[in-house]
């Protein structure tokens, strides 16, 4: 998988069978009233999202943070990321933001100004959707000091040869590309430190291309502790990175009420009478307090991606393949009318054979973003199946309310640059 490509992907098991993606069913069910996106299957695969509904059902601190790449102006693959932010601010979550302008000018050749300038449009558009203001964090990489001098510690952690084996990076590719890598490892964790509250469970909602990124991350994260912990049958082996002699003493002073503690020279190993979490969450608040970060392993959530209207994946890259948040909705509607469907090539066969929704542009805006009644989405499934309803109609529909949301979001969008410039002059 890579991140900076516009491919489409086929299989979806797959990815849960080579990159080891687990299945989000079963997780989201926990989760009173679950989003839309994750009952639809839309949302179908995560690594650690358990944190996250323990968090969100137990009143726990978590956040919610992705990054936005200003190469194109935004559309309605983005508005998937930005509604699952959205959806987990309201739960009761941190919500993070950034545009990856490094990332765009290392990784795209878009300029720092240029970037800025696109990636304004992003954060508008967020805010318009339903951001709010308190319990939020927006900026951009190139203008956020802390997230830059996170990204230097944790290059530390990383290596030529793992960036090629994650990335297939070669002789190639620039050492600006090659660092916006931990870059983005920063904004990931940078929900977790002490200015925010500390050490905390962190998603982010993404497209599958995403995942090396993840995978990087949650490896980054664990090195980049204090404290290097191996899990027994019934124990923690605790060892520490610092070659600090008070460390390893003070720790098992801390860890005294929660097992039994037997002291070497170079590790400590408890053997836990305590929740298993109880121990963890000490060890990181005496971690934090000896200077380290204690992060949380990064958790995500993954998303199959929108179709574009000429096929393939929906991409800013990808002209015309794409509805941007800004479109004139007279103009959207012209591409709806162009867009590829799951349609039969005549009208007669159609009716006899059926549509096919799954391979079906408009059906997914439809299915992903319009219609939110699961009934109501079925029987529009149904008729297209068995024949009774024609590619015209769907079209149609998906044009009156994609007409009646583009009006409302841009019409919000007029106040939501007030906002934003709030935003970042107080960030």
């Amino acid at each position: 998988m890579n991140p900076w490509t516009s491919e489409a992907i086929d299989d979806y098991s797959k990815l849960i069978e080579d990159f080891g993606i687990s299945k989000i069913e079963g997780v989201w069910e926990d989760i009173p009233n679950p989003h839309p996106l994750m009952r639809r299957g839309v949302v179908f695969g995560h690594r650690d999202y358990g944190f996250i509904v323990d968090a969100m059902n137990s009143n726990e601190p978590f956040a919610a943070m992705s990054g936005f790449v200003p190469s194109g102006k935004p559309h309605f693959g983005h508005k998937m990321v930005m509604d699952q932010i959205i959806w987990h601010q309201k739960r009761g979550g941190s919500a993070f933001a950034c545009v990856a302008d490094m990332e765009a000018r290392s990784a795209r050749d878009v300029p720092l100004e240029k970037g800025e300038e696109i990636g304004r449009e992003y954060l508008v558009s967020l805010i318009a959707l339903g951001l709010e203001y308190e319990n939020s964090c927006v900026y951009y990489q190139s203008k956020e000091d802390e997230v830059r001098n996170l990204a230097f510690e944790l290059s530390n952690n990383v290596n030529l040869s793992e960036l090629k084996a994650i990335y297939g990076f070669d002789e190639d590719t620039s050492l600006g590309h090659m660092y916006s890598t931990p870059v983005q490892s920063a904004d990931i964790l940078y929900p977790q430190l002490e200015k925010f509250g500390g050490p905390k469970p962190v998603v982010v909602p993404a497209g599958t291309d995403q995942d090396p990124h993840m995978r990087l991350v949650r490896d980054i994260s664990k090195r980049a502790r204090l404290f290097k912990i191996e899990e027994g049958k019934n124990h923690y082996k605790i060892r520490s990175r610092r070659n600090e002699e008070h460390t390893l003493p003070r720790l098992a002073q801390a860890l005294e009420d929660y097992g039994e503690i037997k002291r070497y020279k170079e590790h400590l190993e408890v053997f836990y009478k305590n929740e298993k979490i109880e121990i963890m969450n000490k060890i990181r608040e005496i971690e934090v307090k000896l200077g380290g970060y204690g992060f949380y392993e990064p958790s995500s959530t993954y998303h199959r991606f929108m179709t574009g209207l000429t096929g393939g994946k929906m991409s800013s890259s990808v002209e015309g393949s794409y509805i941007g948040l800004m479109e004139d909705p007279s103009e959207a509607a012209e591409k709806i009318k162009k867009a590829k469907t799951g349609g039969r090539t005549t009208l007669s066969e159609q009716k006899e054979k059926g549509g096919i929704p799954e391979k079906c542009s408009v059906y997914e805006l439809l299915y992903f973003h319009f219609i939110y009644d699961d009934e109501e989405i079925e029987k529009i499934y149904d008729s297209c199946k068995d024949g009774r309803r024609m590619c015209g109609e769907c079209k149609n529909e998906t044009i009156d309310l994609l007409k009646e949301f583009l009006y409302s979001h841009q019409s919000k969008r007029q106040k939501a640059r007030e906002v934003v410039d709030e935003y970042l002059t107080s960030n």
